[in-house]
């Protein structure tokens, strides 16, 4: 019974001295299509351990392993230029059992998984915004496209309503109405100015 004991301690020293292995695939999924490739294969990816103290490269099936990693408690990156992966927080006890938590995106609730890590491509990443196309809808909108518009609009549609709205006859004397007072500026020009030359003359006569 001693011997079977002392056994079991140097296999767990011996465990404890090697560590465990952190295994994971990467993993694209229906509505996240992977980076088309000639033979099938999926892209390699670096996958970072504990912000750069290890990495290692994704095999052409999207595998990865960090081998005997001691106790502690580490995070698992995946570092791509095409698409955005979880965030791994992975703990690794004394007895090499391994517990992992899941960080979708940051500020986001921390998710318990299993170990190996199945790692799922949640977006593609866009450098470049695409082209805005012509829209008629967005020049109507536009300001300046309105200050311009609507000015023309209603010079033109106010003299029909009026002539729409009026009697035929009452349309016709304001019309004359204002052929006969001709333009208004030379109207009050002569209001002011007769005004002015009348009492300019009747200060003559007073002299």
């Amino acid at each position: 019974m001693a011997m079977w004991f002392a056994l079991w301690s140097v296999v767990c020293a011996a465990a404890s001295v090697l560590g465990a292995n952190i295994e994971g695939r990467i993993a694209y999924p229906a509505n996240v299509p992977a980076p088309a490739s000639e033979d099938g294969s999926l892209p390699v990816h670096q996958v970072v351990l504990d912000g750069g103290v290890r990495s290692t490269l994704s095999t052409r099936d999207g595998r990865f392993v960090f081998y005997d990693v001691p106790a502690g408690r580490y995070t698992v990156d995946i570092y791509s230029t095409t698409h955005m992966f979880s965030q791994f927080k992975v703990d690794i006890s004394a007895t090499n059992e391994i517990r992992v938590l899941e960080f979708k995106y940051p500020g986001t609730p921390k998710l318990a998984v299993s170990h190996p890590l199945v790692v799922d491509a949640h977006a593609k990443i866009e450098y470049f915004v695409p082209r805005e196309k012509f829209s008629v809808l967005d020049l109507i909108r536009n300001p300046s496209f309105l200050a311009l518009v609507v000015p023309l609009v209603m010079i033109w549609i106010l003299p029909r309503l009026s002539e729409n709205m009026l009697d035929p006859e009452e349309y016709k004397q304001a019309q004359e109405e204002m052929a006969a007072v001709g333009d208004p500026q030379a109207m009050l020009k002569g209001l002011f100015g007769g005004a002015a030359a009348g009492e300019s003359k009747d200060d003559e006569d007073s002299d």
